[in-house]
């Protein structure tokens, strides 16, 4: 990758961080996903897709820590990965890892 090239993405990541901080001040784009604006602090930028200079695609990631009753002190680390279609204005997840249970735990206490 050559120094124009890399100049290229690196404007783009920025716009693409940019535009992921705006996502969650946003009620309007996290309507209808399991997002809120709390979890703003815990977004990873994963990657990216463009056409023509033009973002397309946003990847990212959350980390979670959900509990299974609201009740319960047991919890799990789970990642879960978004995809942000941008010309759609549509974001769905794309997969979820139980971090916990990779480790061979079953839960955090």
């Amino acid at each position: 990758m050559g120094l124009r090239d890399w100049l290229k993405r690196r404007r783009l990541e920025k716009q693409c961080r940019r535009l992921l901080r705006d996502l969650f001040r946003d009620p309007a784009l996290l309507k209808g996903t399991s997002l809120r604006p709390a979890h703003s602090s815990r977004c990873v930028f994963i990657d990216l897709e463009a056409r023509g200079g033009e973002l397309t695609v946003i990847r990212f990631g959350i980390l979670r820590h959900p509990r299974p009753y609201a009740f319960s002190r047991q919890s799990h680390e789970v990642i879960e990965y978004y995809t942000w279609d941008l010309p759609a204005s549509r974001i769905q997840v794309e997969r979820g890892i139980n971090l916990t249970r990779l480790q061979g735990n079953d839960s955090c206490d």
